[in-house]
């Protein structure tokens, strides 16, 4: 028989459970913020096909954007 009261290891086992639960917490959302920048990032495989922002393309359809909106006058 364990030499330590009954309340002393429901004690232990509640703060164990309770470090542990907080660690397991912590660790997962480190992993969700750190997979939510690589996930983001032009490094991910899945970003190949990624929109890129093209200055010549913008003022293209900016122009024709204005040439619409003044025909419509």
């Amino acid at each position: 028989m364990s030499k330590l009261p009954l309340s002393v290891r429901v004690t232990d086992v509640v703060h164990r459970a309770t470090v542990l639960g907080l660690v397991g917490i912590a660790v997962v959302g480190t992993g969700s913020i750190f997979f939510n920048i690589y996930a983001n990032s032009d490094f991910a495989k899945m970003n190949k096909n990624k929109l890129k922002f093209h200055r010549e393309e913008y003022e293209q359809a900016r122009a024709a954007q204005g040439v619409a909106s003044e025909e419509s006058k």
